[in-house]
């Protein structure tokens, strides 16, 4: 599939926001130090300091041991956890097939081990629209892990995946068209990540504009909407969940 430059470096869509505290959530795991957690009773994505503070209020008594969001209790058996997640993939949900994926991938808990299966879910969320699929396969593609080693199938997920908004994604494309000399396109991919508030990008375009790859007015301008795309993701609460307990995608 043929990606044009206006499809490539059209400006991401907005974060969905976290359902409870209604701040930004990214797409790439810890950045500004936002975590996430996917919810498999009501399908919502919760961010690591409303999952962090409603646990916190379990310790203390104050509330049950049930989803933050939908105050349905916590599964107790692997037959609830693997029930949710069928209900959630009965409605076509893209994040279910997602992170179950991801627990074939791992195995343990409710589910065995199994690779093929984990690619085959994976497989049906990227039909789903998943953004985070397409990175993970992306990188899958470019190491050669679970799947056969093909750096032009990585390709076409890191630009499906920037495309949607991935912040990781959108940097690595920067890096592969930096190292095949093509500087300009190269900060471009770092300008909308920087702009997203991703912190290696926002470095790279910093040594662009040493380098005379990036204009001063453009460099400003990113360094602006890095920031604001900081301070909308930042909370206290969020800064405290990834103090205790640092999330990784």
């Amino acid at each position: 599939m043929n990606i044009s430059d206006d499809d490539l470096f059209k400006d991401p869509p907005p974060k969905e926001d976290c359902e409870i505290c209604m701040l930004p959530i990214p797409y790439a795991q810890s950045l500004c130090r936002v975590g996430k957690t996917y919810m498999p009773c009501c399908g919502k994505v919760l961010c690591s300091g409303c999952i962090i503070a409603s646990f916190t209020e379990m310790e203390k008594g104050n509330m049950k041991q049930w989803c933050a969001f939908c105050r349905l209790p916590f599964p107790r058996t692997s037959g609830e956890f693997t029930k949710r997640y069928n209900n959630r993939m009965k409605v076509k949900d893209a994040e279910a097939f997602r992170m179950l994926g991801k627990c074939y991938l791992d195995g343990g808990g409710f589910v065995k081990k199994s690779i093929n299966k984990a690619i085959e879910l994976w497989n049906r969320a990227v039909e789903l629209g998943s953004i985070g699929v397409h990175y993970y396969l992306a990188t899958a593609y470019l190491e050669g892990r679970y799947v056969g080693r093909n750096p032009t199938i990585a390709l076409h997920h890191f630009k499906m995946a920037a495309i949607g908004g991935h912040e990781k994604a959108r940097y690595y494309l920067g890096l592969f068209e930096y190292d095949n000399g093509n500087h300009h396109r190269a900060m471009k991919h770092f300008m909308i990540a920087a702009r997203s508030g991703y912190d290696d990008a926002l470095k790279e375009v910093g040594m662009g504009y040493k380098a005379g790859h990036v204009t001063k007015d453009d460099y400003a301008s990113t360094l602006r909407a890095y920031k604001e795309s900081q301070d909308e993701m930042s909370s206290e609460q969020r800064t405290k969940a990834e103090m205790e307990f640092p999330f990784k995608d």
